[in-house]
């Protein structure tokens, strides 16, 4: 009798007699994820993705804040800058800042008041950089500038420009075609590396015309590319970008007098502490006899050797890809140090007291004390700043997608 009246209970009251506990906190957590309204038990809003700038000169930036939580459509958000205690606020939140470090905190809650974890953003403030003194159009992919013959020269798609340091006025072009690249001026000559059509051309400061234009390979198809050139201890000296050639040259009529291989793919060559210097993308400084063209030193320097420049004992060469300005000691070829100045440095120039450093990515060049690496200035320029040079009391900058070169009064 006992045994058929429990087999005819109600299944729900079955369950609890049976299965007791177990059965209960099934239902219980079954009535909990019903209330919920979003299918899963104890849910809450996902931690915020806080979004937007951290470094700004904007004194009013904008972030948006995003969070999710399944089931539920509205989630919304408490902030605060610089307080723990946090207020109703929009996804899109633009506070008004002052000058420095900030911490924003955010978190979200859902309609029942079910609050995410907390998260937290770093920003700062800073004042806008100033800006170049003179903006100077000059032509399409202006890369690299030289000084020399009363005239700062900057190369650009297809020639030469020549512009008047006291004023930035364009006073020449000169058509050379390709790719004009590397520039220097020394030996009563300008010189000019092609990239594009694999020549070096000589042009005279005088009268602004071709002297000779040299093929540094006898195929129909140009298989060269050269970025770097320099003259220094008698003779020219160009570098390809494309194998690891450094070729010396007779100033006079362009012929090749020997052929050095050293590093990889070069991007620059100067003359300097009595040495020809080339840079490479493996990494390495060479420096070439100038008397005899051989290899007497091979550095490493950083990931990605790129621009050189020149002091009193020493030689600089930026990194594109490390944070490093890296100082030579030309007697020893020891690395003497290493300057963390940021990633993306390009040309680099002395003016008598500190360096300037074009910072490829920044639109930005700096002005860095030697000893230290401490950035003593900072200054907007054009974008992709490439080439630097220093002239008539003024730096000179070649920005490569700008079409541009800005000049900066050095105080």
């Amino acid at each position: 009798m006992g045994s058929r009246g429990a087999a005819n209970k109600p299944r729900k009251m079955r369950c609890a007699l049976v299965l007791g506990v177990v059965c209960f906190g099934l239902s219980a957590g079954v009535s909990a994820a019903a209330a919920d309204g979003s299918g899963h038990r104890g849910a809450q809003p996902s931690k915020p993705r806080i979004l937007g700038p951290r470094r700004t000169t904007d004194r009013t930036p904008t972030f948006r804040f995003v969070s999710h939580e399944a089931g539920v459509r509205s989630v919304r958000f408490r902030c605060a800058v610089d307080k723990s205690r946090l207020r109703p606020c929009p996804s899109r939140y633009t506070p008004r800042l002052a000058l420095g470090r900030h911490t924003l905190r955010v978190r979200a809650f859902d309609p029942r008041g079910r609050l995410s974890p907390p998260t937290s953003a770093r920003v700062s403030v800073v004042r806008p950089l100033p800006r170049a003194d003179q903006t100077i159009r000059v032509g399409t992919d202006p890369y690299n500038v030289a000084e020399g013959f009363g005239s700062v020269w900057v190369t650009v798609s297809g020639g030469l420009v020549r512009l008047d340091p006291a004023t930035g006025d364009v006073v020449a072009r000169i058509d050379l075609g390709g790719r004009p690249w590397g520039v220097a001026t020394a030996g009563g000559a300008v010189w000019i590396a092609n990239e594009t059509d694999g020549t070096i051309t000589r042009v005279d400061p005088s009268t602004n015309a071709i002297v000779w234009r040299a093929r540094l390979d006898t195929d129909p198809l140009p298989t060269t590319s050269p970025v770097g050139v320099a003259f220094g201890g008698g003779s020219l000296w160009a570098a390809d970008r494309g194998s690891d050639r450094v070729w010396q040259l007779d100033p006079a009529t362009g012929a090749i007098l020997g052929v050095a291989h050293v590093g990889d793919a070069h991007e620059f060559v100067g003359f300097a502490e009595g040495g020809v210097w080339v840079s490479s993308e493996d990494g390495t400084v060479g420096r070439l006899d100038p008397a005899s063209g051989a290899v007497t030193k091979l550095i490493a320097a950083g990931n990605d050797a790129d621009f050189l420049g020149f002091s009193p004992g020493s030689v600089w060469v930026t990194n594109y890809r490390s944070e490093f300005l890296w100082r030579i000691d030309p007697a020893t070829g020891a690395v003497a140090a290493k300057l963390d100045i940021g990633t993306g440095a390009q040309g680099v120039a002395f003016d008598g007291s500190s360096l300037w450093i074009a910072m490829y990515n920044r639109a930005e060049v700096l002005r860095v004390d030697l000893a230290t690496g401490r950035v003593q200035r900072r200054v907007r320029v054009g974008v992709k700043p490439r080439g630097v040079v220093v002239s008539a009391g003024s730096v000179w900058v070649a920005n490569s997608t700008s079409g541009t070169v800005s000049r900066i009064r050095v105080p």
